[in-house]
């Protein structure tokens, strides 16, 4: 009777506290307090584990005083945390243990298990628990034992999909946290690599990572990164995305204002520039920051082959940038206002191209702008084997059934599928989106006003991105406002002995790069 009582007693306290914030809630003393509380929070989840453990002193010690029996409980979930490292690193080590010599501390000598961290409230707790570790606690303590021992299901490194190379790593980030910050210091063996932890999300308490280089990142972006990130009001992080909405400087604009990526090739590249990355747990796309126009335009295999093809590559992908913004809006204004620039054999070809096509050339645009956008969407969501067949067979018989049909000229079919094609050749998806979407406000201008429109429109879109700041940095730096020193990395590439300093609109600490100080070095010693 008196045993229940006391267990009443035990009970009801435990309920007194539950009707205070859980953050001035301590871990009581008495562990069955504390497992009163969480069974009270946990209530209704099948895989919330209780496991209470009763340590009793040595048979021949049975009777001395100081050597009563104590009580101790563990706290997991089933479905989180690696029950075989519980069992032998935690709840056995417990067990075996002498009561007399219990000196309040697990963590010193009891549990052998590797990631130890302390948990001093009941809100701490209930957040570790239920991010995968497990709560221990023994009478007397007056906190708790976090051990951190997940078991969550994770993908393995593989090649990124959404960024295929043909020479460079095939690694690729996983959902896992823990391994994409190791391939990062796979990569860069430095201890100026930091790197800092935070939670963000309300009820989903996302665990995310600030990785940069001490020496080099621009303490400006370093500060505001922080404090926008801290500032980020969500109630559940899923991905990477939500993120990048809520930190950029405009989140108004087109324009992607940083970059994404899967490769922790890119991320080292970008902290060795003085940029910031960031990662979070369940999602394989990591943030840069700052980033500008340029380099949306660049990929990884840029820097893996020989320099003459790489900056070839990237004046192209300057040029299929502006068609794929203005191929259609272009054939619009030239046929419907400025007939006088076509060649007179093109133009009779044109003209008989057109006779049967009961549309103008910007309905004709749309027609076969808006059923390009639908099959690439249908391609997109699509099983993978399925999706390609379609998009490409899609786009076949639909052009050729609608020129057949004197819907649609054959020029405009050649235009759209051209402009199509050099979307593809951006890297970056996002910006290749933007221009997607930017295609058809210039193909109205061009409706509307022929050239002239669309020479407002490149001015407006021109000025809103001259207008653009990612973080503090110019987003169309180096070429706006100009710095010739990052021409040789950022808007074509040079022989690497030529690329002798990092960023300039990035960096402020040490604008030189590894090589030319190793020079330096070596001509001391020559001398």
């Amino acid at each position: 009777m008196a045993f229940q009582t006391q267990k009443e007693l035990k009970k009801r306290k435990a309920l007194q506290l539950l009707d205070k914030p859980l953050e001035e809630v301590g871990i009581d003393p008495d562990t069955e307090i504390n497992m009163e509380l969480l069974q009270q929070i946990f209530h209704d989840i099948d895989v919330f584990i209780t496991h209470p453990l009763l340590i009793e002193p040595k048979q021949e010690q049975v009777g001395d005083g100081p050597n009563k029996t104590l009580k101790g409980s563990v706290f997991f979930m089933d479905d989180l945390v690696d029950e075989k490292i519980i069992d032998l690193h935690v709840i056995r080590p417990i067990l075996n243990m002498d009561p007399a010599k219990f000196d309040g501390h697990l963590e010193d000598t009891i549990i052998s298990a590797k990631k130890l961290t302390k948990i001093k409230t009941i809100k701490e707790a209930v957040q570790f628990i239920s991010m995968g570790v497990t709560f221990v606690h023994v009478d007397s303590m007056d906190y708790a034992v976090g051990v951190i021992a997940p078991s969550l299901p994770a993908r393995s490194v593989s090649e990124p999909e959404a960024e295929p190379l043909v020479r460079g790593p095939r690694e690729g980030f996983t959902e896992k946290l823990q391994d994409n910050t190791g391939l990062v210091r796979k990569r860069i063996h430095s201890p100026d690599l930091k790197s800092e932890t935070m939670r963000i999300g309300q009820r989903s308490q996302t665990t995310v990572v600030l990785m940069y280089m001490r020496d080099l990142v621009d303490d400006g972006v370093l500060k505001e990164a922080k404090r926008r990130l801290k500032n980020v009001d969500l109630d559940v992080l899923i991905e990477s995305a939500q993120i990048e909405e809520v930190i950029e400087d405009n989140g108004l604009s087109p324009f992607p204002q940083i970059m994404n990526t899967e490769r922790p090739d890119k991320v080292a590249a970008g902290l060795a520039e003085g940029r910031v990355a960031i990662l979070m747990e369940g999602t394989p796309f990591a943030l840069i920051i700052p980033s500008v126009f340029s380099d949306f335009l660049q990929a990884s295999e840029d820097y893996y082959q020989r320099f003459w093809f790489s900056s070839a590559l990237r004046l192209l992908r300057i040029f299929t940038f502006l068609v794929a913004l203005t191929g259609p809006s272009l054939y619009i204004a030239i046929t419907t206002f400025h007939q006088e620039l076509i060649p007179t054999p093109l133009l009779f070809t044109l003209v008989s191209a057109r006779s049967g096509v009961p549309f103008p050339a910007l309905t004709e645009a749309l027609i076969m702008e808006v059923s390009f956008e639908i099959l690439r969407e249908a391609g997109v969501r699509l099983p993978r084997p399925v999706g390609s067949a379609v998009s490409i067979v899609g786009a076949l018989v639909v052009g050729q059934a609608a020129v057949q049909a004197g819907i649609i000229s054959q020029a405009m079919v050649i235009v759209v599928a051209f402009t199509g094609i050099a979307s593809f050749t951006i890297p970056a998806f996002n910006l290749a989106m933007t221009t997607r979407l930017l295609r058809f406000a210039m193909m109205l201008a061009a409706a509307v006003l022929g050239l002239f429109g669309i020479a407002c429109g490149l001015m407006i879109i021109g000025l809103h991105m001259c207008g653009l700041r990612s973080f503090g940095v110019p987003y169309m730096a180096p070429l706006a406002p100009t710095e010739f020193r990052s021409w040789s990395s950022e808007v074509f590439l040079a022989p690497y002995s030529w690329r002798k300093y990092r960023p300039g609109y990035l960096q402020r600490k040490d604008i030189q790069e590894r090589s030319v100080r190793d020079n330096g070095e070596k001509e001391k010693d020559g001398e």
